[in-house]
């Protein structure tokens, strides 16, 4: 560490970085340029604007296990809202940058990229760059403007100083930043961090007023420039403007005396169904709602608007809850972009090994704002969406010429929104079903599958018991003659003994039909009882040789199965019909016992494979209606992706 007395007011200024080249006296805010150990005062540095940061000079963490201190800090404003860039030392003299915007923390190192970089008026959001052969997508583009620097600095910045900034994001939550205030422009690579990865010690303890602890969020009240109303910024330091429901003023919360920006005449005014100010706890952290805002898409002449709700922590940035009749859904930035592949209906997202198909693309505009917003939100500010599904998740991707944001959405039941902000008003009655919505036949298709295949397990279990336990026994044989002499005339078998429980009878017929054929009516009469059993066959079998080729049809042999015959003496009744001139017809019967059946077990497949088809066709019918509305309508092949239980 270096030490030197400011010019200006004599105070020791701290080098700790050996390529410091900028020092801000922290007692009279000169401006020092180094010159070794001599130091120039270039003038005074602006005054930092307020903000609810929880860093500060001295902040020490850990990134990839080595040690770094805050030791400077440059802040700038760009079109969302003051953006933090603090220079990190690490314990081997190495600088970094550790930019915080939004809640989002990104930590990058300076590199030199081989590759040309493109001129900074050429790129546009969404476009492609590579930096040392890893592909980036573009995700904002601005003209930062620095408002203020304290600590010790690598590089000359001051007030009104401009930035031209391009980011980038890249699987795997890498970052890159393009700053074009230089030629070559300077290029940044890193990776955003969640904040409590970095194990930050020595935070800031002293917040603005009205900020309480367990809320995380500054509060000031102030009354509106346009038309008086009492208003309440929450989030002070991390919100750009601030919508009065009055009378539509839009209001420069950043600037001392509330500056108008803008104004909107609303047809309705509408009530946030949860109030601002409003305190909810979702994945364990406790948000409120500091912003609400609508927006619609037009189809066909028609306006379909939903509400998004702006919800705030001091550390974990925003989220956003997102109504569209009746169905909610719980929204987070990405900072990474997914894969997309395909176009129009066959247009995909991977993220996270999960595929999202195209729902919805289409240009919405901001049509009713209230409260807070990190951004100098406008009614009629547009931007085109496209919403990809993979139910309960949806990617939203959001974009303009300068900017393009991904966010995932997950969604909620009516009954946590009002258990969680604890809503006593009955909550939008939900209408169709939801892009997002998860469907109620999946949730119960691994069980249904499990009872599917316990079924056919009982079932297959059932039918080898059956046939086990069945006997299978001939109990007689005898052979008949027809030719015309029989015709219309009754032929009985000799009588046999059927013992044993009641069980079915099986007739085989065998013939020595050749190019003919019998009509046999057979009836089984039990000698004692008179009780009788019909059944009628018809028996044909044809062959030839048709240019060449041998061929033939029907069979010589059939079967005949008669159900509960109980035990006694029986014998078999045959009339038999003959073709006209034809020759004597040789027919062999087979009486057996207790044969296994089948037509019971296929009978019960069947109806075990109707449920599926039944299930089945229901979940395809809830896909239809979801689909119903969407700009790509699947084909019939893929509108339900999930394995089908048919």
């Amino acid at each position: 560490m270096k030490t030197a007395n400011c010019p200006s007011c004599g105070a020791a200024v701290n080098f700790q970085s050996a390529v410091s080249l900028l020092a801000i006296c922290a007692y009279c805010k000169s401006t020092l340029i180094r010159h070794d150990l001599e130091l120039q005062n270039i003038g005074k540095m602006a005054e930092l604007l307020p903000d609810s940061s929880p860093i500060q000079l001295g902040t020490e963490g850990v990134y990839r296990k080595a040690r770094f201190s805050v030791v400077g800090r440059i802040q700038l404003r760009y079109g969302q809202g003051i953006w933090n860039e603090w220079y990190l030392l690490f314990e081997n003299q190495r600088g970094g940058w550790l930019g915080e915007t939004l809640g989002n923390y990104a930590l990058t190192f300076i590199i030199h990229p081989p590759e040309p970089l493109p001129p900074f008026s050429e790129l546009r959001a969404g476009q492609n760059v590579t930096l040392k052969g890893r592909l980036f997508q573009v995700s904002n583009i601005e003209t930062a403007r620095c408002i203020a620097g304290e600590g010790e600095l690598p590089i000359r910045v001051g007030a009104g100083y401009e930035a031209p900034v391009v980011d980038l994001q890249g699987q795997g939550n890498i970052f890159a930043t393009l700053d074009y205030s230089e030629d070559p422009p300077l290029v940044f690579v890193g990776k955003q961090v969640p904040f409590n990865d970095l194990q930050l010690t020595h935070l800031r303890q002293v917040m603005p007023a009205g900020w309480e602890p367990d809320q995380g969020i500054a509060a000031e009240a102030f009354q509106c420039p346009g038309c008086g109303s009492s208003l309440t910024v929450r989030a002070k330091g991390h919100t750009e403007s601030l919508a009065c429901g009055t009378c539509g003023a839009i209001i420069d919360i950043t600037d001392n005396n509330f500056r108008i920006l803008s104004t909107f005449k609303a047809q309705i005014n509408y009530e946030p169904v949860i109030a601002l100010g409003t305190h909810g706890r979702l994945e364990d952290i406790d948000y409120e709602v500091i912003g609400y805002l609508r927006r619609r898409i037009s189809v066909d002449g028609i306006h379909y608007e939903w509400s998004e709700y702006l919800l705030f922590h001091r550390e974990q940035g925003f989220r956003w809850l997102v109504e569209y009749n009746g169905h909610w859904s719980w929204v987070s930035t990405l900072n990474e972009p997914p894969l997309v592949t395909g176009y129009g209906a066959n247009s995909r997202a991977s993220f996270h090994q999960h595929s999202y198909r195209l729902f919805q693309t289409a240009e919405a505009e901001v049509s009713y704002v209230l409260g807070e917003f990190y951004w100098r939100v406008q009614v009629g500010e547009r931007c085109l969406i496209s919403d990809y599904i993979a139910p309960p998740f949806q990617l939203s991707q959001e974009r303009t010429d300068k900017e393009m944001v991904w966010s995932r959405a997950e969604y909620l039941e009516p009954e946590t929104i009002q258990k969680t902000f604890q809503i006593a008003e009955t909550l939008p009655v939900r209408i169709g079903i939801g892009a997002n919505q998860p469907s109620p036949y999946e949730a119960q298709r691994p069980k249904f599958r499990r009872l599917r295949w316990l079924f056919l397990g009982l079932l297959i279990i059932g039918q080898i018991i059956v046939i086990s336990l069945s006997s299978n026994a001939r109990i007689h044989q005898q052979t008949l003659l027809f030719d015309a002499s029989t015709q219309n005339k009754a032929l009985t078998s000799e009588p046999f003994t059927v013992s044993g429980r009641t069980s079915n009878i099986e007739i085989r017929t065998q013939t020595n039909l050749n190019n003919n054929w019998i009509y046999l009516e057979m009836t089984l009469i039990e000698r004692d009882s008179g009780a009788s059993h019909t059944i009628n066959q018809e028996i044909s079998y044809y062959q030839g040789i048709d240019e060449g080729d041998a061929w033939s049809e029907g069979s010589t042999e059939d079967l005949a199965v008669l159900s509960g015959i109980p035990a006694g003496t029986y014998y078999l009744s045959v009339e038999g019909e003959l073709a006209p001139n034809s020759p004597t017809v040789t027919c062999t019967f087979t009486f057996f016992r207790d044969t296994p059946s089948w037509s019971n077990f296929f009978f019960a497949l069947l109806a075990l494979l109707i449920f599926p088809l039944i299930f089945s066709w229901r979940a395809r019918a809830y896909e239809r209606a979801r689909w119903a509305d969407s700009d790509p309508i699947p084909s019939s092949n893929d509108e339900y992706d999930s394995d089908d239980d048919d």
